[in-house]
């Protein structure tokens, strides 16, 4: 499969998605942005060093080489790391705000209360009623919540 194949086959992928697939494609983009900016700027901050310091460009062309490597392997480790989501189906019993960008949901399950925590995802339980059904995809050791369904 060519690059050509492999590029449509993505795109096609990206317009069939569904709005909680979109949602959560977005904050986990967002997520993984902030955790590959360090090593561009210490790309960056290399490349700007060892001109100053007339550095060898073939030293400096396999330090960015092996930081590139490293990152590629850690960021595809913390792609898997937030696919793991739980789901929770049951009625929305609150939402409270307790930081700048950290809420609490309880959900009802059942007979028996459930407390998420959520710093990323949140905004769209805001519009839910109370008591109402609700699906929600939930990372714990990341916190994102995704609202599948209403």
């Amino acid at each position: 499969m060519g690059l050509k194949d492999k590029f449509a086959e993505s795109y096609a992928r990206s317009k069939t998605m569904s709005g909680p697939e979109k949602r959560a494609n977005e904050i986990m983009g967002k997520l993984l942005m902030k955790k590959a900016i360090i090593p561009i700027v210490a790309m960056i901050i290399l490349i700007i060093v060892g001109a100053f310091m007339h550095i060898n460009g073939w030293i400096i062309l396999a330090i960015n080489l092996a930081i590139c490597v490293a990152t590629f392997f850690y960021i595809r480790k913390q792609a898997q790391e937030f696919q793991n989501f739980t789901p929770y189906v049951g009625n929305l019993i609150s939402l409270e705000q307790k930081g700048k960008k950290e809420y609490v949901a309880i959900l009802k399950q059942g007979k028996k209360p459930i407390k998420l925590k959520i710093t990323y995802g949140a905004e769209d339980l805001q519009n839910i009623k109370k008591n109402q059904l609700v699906q929600i995809s939930y990372n714990s050791k990341y916190q994102i919540a995704i609202l599948v369904t209403r």
